[in-house]
């Protein structure tokens, strides 16, 4: 797929999606420049897989627009399945073909002969290419799935859920390669409910709830944001105390505590000094942490203009 350098990997105009009366995506905006490792965000029914199927226009939208390096999704649609490649969240195609039937079957359609390369995918996720489909696990139907979406070497590489159902090895063996791939140009668009693994991978990402796209930050400016994820083992209650520091996001498990506090962090431990502690930890916060920020700010937002 033919590009300049200052164009968008992915662009969202204005996307939206409903079904029937019910909004799934709305007025998406995003873009996402080339080279990047850019992960996709939010809980179950924000709106993810829709956005990455409008994306590749296995839905069409209701209105605004998809572009994909430059060309529109729906007009260029051949074109882009042939040159993308996309995980989905479920295999659910080539149900009837054996795992090695459906590679060759994509191999043609996308005029792949590098046979060489997809031996080694095929060895590195450990494929028995000899079973059929459907009657393989959730974790050997995905590496189905990521076979056929790097067996092109595309540039752009879209992926929904793709870790799931993948052993340890196997997974850190994929993360590995997108890495490498990565660094040698490749765009990145990856969406995940595994937070440590979205932090670890991931340049920027973009948090979606409700179909509407919140915020798009540098991952690190947000694990290092002005606040200090403390968790504290004793049998004392704390909750007056954390109520009085305006500690954020408490949680209390047996005997510990775990909360986000933004304030000095002196202040804090001179006030746990009154209290018999049998553990302390002060780290920095997750993403996960982050992103729950910003739902309960979203969501404040929402109930304050209610009334």
């Amino acid at each position: 797929m033919d590009a300049s350098a200052d164009t968008f990997a992915i662009e969202l105009r204005n996307l939206t999606k409903f079904f029937g009366s019910n909004p799934a995506v709305t007025e998406a905006n995003l873009t996402v420049e080339q080279g990047a490792f850019f992960g996709f965000v939010g809980p179950n029914g924000s709106g993810k897989s829709t956005t990455i199927r409008l994306m590749m226009n296995y839905l069409r939208p209701t209105s605004g627009q998809a572009l994909l390096f430059g060309k529109d999704a729906v007009k260029y649609s051949a074109a882009i399945k042939r040159d993308v490649g996309f995980v989905p969240s479920e295999m659910d195609y080539c149900l009837e073909m054996k795992a090695g039937e459906a590679i060759r079957y994509a191999a043609s359609l996308r005029r792949c002969k590098d046979w060489d390369w997809m031996r080694h995918l095929c060895e590195l996720f450990e494929l028995e290419t000899g079973r059929k489909i459907r009657k393989m696990s959730l974790g050997n139907r995905k590496k189905v799935s990521l076979v056929i979406a790097l067996m092109s070497r595309p540039k752009l590489l879209i992926l929904d859920e793709p870790t799931v159902g993948l052993d340890s090895l196997v997974k850190k063996r994929f993360q590995d390669l997108l890495r490498e791939e990565n660094q040698r140009g490749v765009t990145v668009f990856f969406c995940s409910h595994d937070m440590d693994e979205v932090q670890s991978l991931c340049n920027k990402v973009a948090i979606i709830r409700r179909g509407s796209i919140l915020e798009v930050e540098d991952v690190s400016a947000l694990s290092a944001a002005d606040c200090r994820r403390i968790s504290v083992k004793t049998q004392e209650d704390l909750g007056p105390l954390l109520e009085l520091l305006q500690a954020e996001n408490v949680r209390r498990m047996d005997d510990s505590w775990h909360f986000l506090y933004r304030g000095e962090i002196n202040v804090l431990v001179q006030a746990l000094a009154n209290y018999s502690l049998e553990d302390l930890q002060i780290g920095r916060p997750s993403l996960e942490d982050a992103i729950l920020r910003y739902y309960g700010k979203k969501m404040e937002k929402e109930e304050s203009e209610l009334g």
